[in-house]
C-alpha cells in the first residue's frame, strides 16, 4: 500500500508541473509512440531533431502502418487514407 502512495504522490508532482492535470499514457497509447520512434529508427530519423518534412514522413507511415496493423489485429475492416494524399 506504501508503494501505491509513493506513485500517487509521484503522479500529483508531476500533475503540479504540468498545470494541474496528468494522465498516465494508455497501453495504446505506448504502443503507437514504440511505433513511431521503431519507424524513426528504421529510417534512420531523429524524431525531436528532425525537420519538418521528416517529422511529417514518420508521422505519416506510423499513421499507415498503425491502422493497417489494427485492421489485420480486430478483423475491422479500415477506411485509411493514403499517405501523403492532398
Amino acid at each position: 500500500m506504501e508503494k501505491n502512495a509513493e506513485n500517487l504522490y509521484t503522479i500529483d508532482e508531476l500533475a503540479e508541473q504540468a498545470d494541474g492535470y496528468f494522465a498516465m499514457p494508455s497501453e495504446e497509447n505506448i504502443a503507437y509512440t514504440d511505433l513511431l520512434f521503431d519507424v524513426c529508427a528504421q529510417f534512420g530519423i531523429r524524431y525531436y531533431s528532425a525537420t519538418a518534412k521528416e517529422r511529417y514522413f514518420v508521422e505519416e507511415v506510423t499513421r499507415v502502418t498503425w491502422a493497417k496493423e489494427q485492421e489485420a489485429k480486430t478483423g475491422v475492416k479500415q477506411n485509411i487514407p493514403p499517405a501523403f494524399s492532398a
